[in-house]
């Protein structure tokens, strides 16, 4: 299927729905695509941040998801 193809489907059952919420969510969707193409500059501490985030994973400094949890129920229970 070619990328014009698509778009007229895409096209076309987007003038099919009829749920709000779902036309909402899509809309939301295409939104958020058109806005990601968009060029995002970090700032020196957003730079840093993300450098001292990825250092630690490498170093194995990070919690699995169950560890996480694990200390939130703990946390919760005192």
């Amino acid at each position: 299927m070619t990328t014009i193809e698509m778009k007229n489907q895409v096209i076309g059952k987007i003038k099919q729905l009829t749920d709000n919420e779902l036309l909402m969510d899509v809309y939301k969707l295409l939104d958020d695509s058109i806005m990601d193409s968009e060029i995002y500059m970090l700032s020196d501490n957003q730079k840093i941040a993300i450098d001292t985030a990825i250092n630690q994973i490498n170093n194995g400094d990070f919690l699995t998801s169950e560890q996480a949890n694990k200390e939130i129920n703990e946390w919760l229970n005192k």
